[in-house]
């Protein structure tokens, strides 16, 4: 069993009340990482102010792709669902990144659209067993959508992980059962 530490409350809504080491580290891994390589195959340097916004909010989308998926995000989330309402509301990034990296906005707007209204969709099932499927049912329309949309492979990638950030990591509460058990 892992053993968990009670994170900086300045991170509560990032990485909820508790966290484990593997967890934390997996998590920064993957956003640094996958932020370098999403900028490797973009070609973006960081030559100028807005490039190193979108690099810090891609960052942001990776990081959340991962931590949404913790016990302790999750959880913390769970005990929350005003909080998770807002959370889901206030994701502009994938509108933020193609206006700071000058992707066409019309389908910046369809993905955002689309995962909001999902997420939304899916966070109303919160609790019925249903919820995860109804999740992965919109998660696989939304990878549809995403390739019709014949975006640049960069944003291809950021989409997706925005997508199951918002869509499937976050809306999607992982642990009902496991609640009281950790």
């Amino acid at each position: 069993m892992m053993k968990y530490f009670k994170t900086p409350e300045s991170l509560f809504e990032v990485l909820g009340e508790k966290q484990t080491v593997l967890e934390v580290s997996c998590i920064l891994l993957f956003a640094l990482l996958g932020s370098l390589i999403i900028y490797n195959v973009a070609e973006i340097q960081f030559d100028h102010w807005r490039s190193v916004i979108a690099y810090i909010l891609i960052a942001d989308v990776l990081a959340g792709c991962i931590a949404n998926f913790s016990f302790g995000t999750n959880e913390f989330y769970a005990q929350r669902p005003k909080s998770r309402l807002i959370f889901i509301a206030i994701h502009i990034h994938i509108l933020l990144i193609a206006w700071l990296l000058a992707e066409p906005m019309e389908s910046a707007l369809i993905i955002w659209g689309f995962t909001i209204g999902s997420a939304f969709i899916v966070n109303a099932f919160h609790g019925k067993s249903i919820q995860l499927f109804i999740a992965a049912n919109l998660m696989c329309y939304g990878m549809f959508l995403l390739i019709y949309l014949s975006l640049p492979s960069w944003f291809l990638m950021v989409s997706m992980f925005f997508m199951i950030k918002v869509l499937f990591s976050f809306s999607v509460d992982h642990f009902p059962k496991q609640r009281n058990t950790r």
